[in-house]
Formats: structure tokens, sequence, C-alpha cells
């Protein structure tokens, strides 16, 4: 999957108060955050992110520049998703490599919407696959392998708070079963301004090893097309690979 995200946990919690303050928007899953919400675009309508993501583990640390999310609205609860990113991978002493990270492809159903309890749920199926020609893989930027992943997503809206959850199977080709879970709780502070506090992680398919991170991030929208998004974490634990100390993502959301 396309991601990539020394920074001390008191930093990030000093953030919290800022979740704090009243105020009418609501903030949702989906970039500058992991876990993902039922919401779609409207039918016919694209929403664009582009970003920088950057992710930094012991020894060596992974940029996704540009990370490029693109989503289509076919009615106003179905949505096609495609993420691509070129990434960059650094090792502490050694030179860059550089490549194509590998496709995701995707589609959201929300069936279930009640907008007078504020719940929504939805199923997002996406593909990972590796782009034809790509080297990626042999220079260790992408997985030599095809992914799918079966999430189900749901929130919940009550005033300016959101509760937003994400459960979903991963089923590689080749290595290992495993499960991704996260839950984001939002807060909007201003009519411009939504922000958030996330808990996104995987686990093997026992979930006898699992990775666990931490994200507060924030919606800013400059217009009625673009907003700035914006996140900072780190891995509060990782029994899977080197934990990352640094997880960060910056960009821009385009609604043409």
């Amino acid at each position: 999957m396309v991601s990539a995200r020394s920074l001390r946990l008191p930093l990030w919690l000093a953030l919290l108060p800022c979740l704090l303050p009243a105020a009418r928007l609501c903030a949702q899953g989906g970039p500058p955050f992991l876990t993902d919400d039922p919401g779609t675009p409207a039918a016919q309508r694209w929403e664009v992110n582009t970003a920088w993501a950057y992710e930094r583990r012991p020894g060596s640390c992974l940029q996704s520049a540009p990370l490029l999310d693109l989503g289509y609205g076919l009615s106003d609860r179905l949505q096609l998703s495609y993420v691509v990113a070129h990434v960059v991978g650094h090792e502490d002493g050694s030179h860059l490599r550089l490549g194509l990270s590998n496709s995701q492809a995707g589609l959201k159903w929300r069936f279930f919407e009640d907008s007078a309890a504020g719940l929504s749920l939805s199923v997002a199926p996406q593909l990972e696959f590796r782009n034809p020609g790509s080297n990626s893989p042999v220079r260790g930027l992408a997985s030599d392998e095809n992914t799918l992943v079966l999430p189900v997503e749901g929130q919940w809206i009550a005033g300016d708070w959101s509760l937003t959850t994400e459960l979903g199977a991963i089923r590689p080709s080749r290595s290992d079963s495993g499960w991704l879970y996260g839950l984001l709780l939002g807060r909007t502070l201003s009519p411009r301004v939504e922000a958030g506090l996330e808990f996104h992680g995987e686990g093997d398919e026992h979930l006898a090893r699992t990775q666990l991170a931490a994200n507060v991030g924030v919606r800013l929208k400059l217009d009625e097309r673009f907003r700035l998004l914006a996140s900072v974490g780190t891995e509060l634990h990782n029994q899977l690979a080197p934990r990352s100390t640094v997880l960060s993502y910056v960009g821009i959301q385009w609604t043409p």
C-alpha cells in the first residue's frame, strides 16, 4: 500500500489541546490520515490529493515525493480511486534509491447512511499491484507481489465531533495475510479548520505481531476548491519491522 509517514510522544501529545475548542465542520478520514472514512466525492466529481510523505526509521528514511491520490465519484455513494507515488529511499551513508511505488486501485461503496443518526458505513476493496516494467521491488522501494485489501469503514458524527473506524483484511499474493485497523477522533475547530487524532496499525493473521502508529493532523480550507492537509506522528510499537520514529504528510487537496 502506498503510505509514508525524531519526535517523541510528549511533543505530539502537546497538540491535543488544539482539539478542544468548539466550532463547525467535522474532521473525517482519508488524507492526511491513514484511516479512511465512508465519504465519497459527489457524482462525476474529482478529488485530487497531491502530497509529500516522509517516514524515518533507524538508519533509513523513505519519501513519497510526490504522492498522487485520485478519487472520482461514479455516483453520490460510489467512488473509484487510484494511488501512486514517486519514492525516494535512503540508508545512512549510502546513495539515494529512486523509483515508482506500486499502484493501488480501489472502489468504495457507501452502502449505509443515516443522516439523522450521523451514521454511515462503506466497503472499499483495493488492489495494490506492481507497475509493468518497474524495477522498484529490486531496489527495495516496493513489494514484489500483488495485495488485495478488503476494509470496512464506519463513521459517527455528533455535532462538531466525529469518530471514524476502519477494519480490513490484507491478502498478499505471496507473503502471509494480515489485518489493518484504524480509529480517528475528529473535531471541527472553525468553519475553515478541522483536526484529528488517529491510531492506525496492522497485524499478522493471528495478531501475534502488530504495529501501531499515532498521528495528529489538520485540514485547512483555503477556498472552495483547495485544502491544505498535514499530519505528524510516530509508531508507538512495531513487531513487524523496525519502528518508525517520524511519520509526516503535507499535501494539497483539490476538488475541481
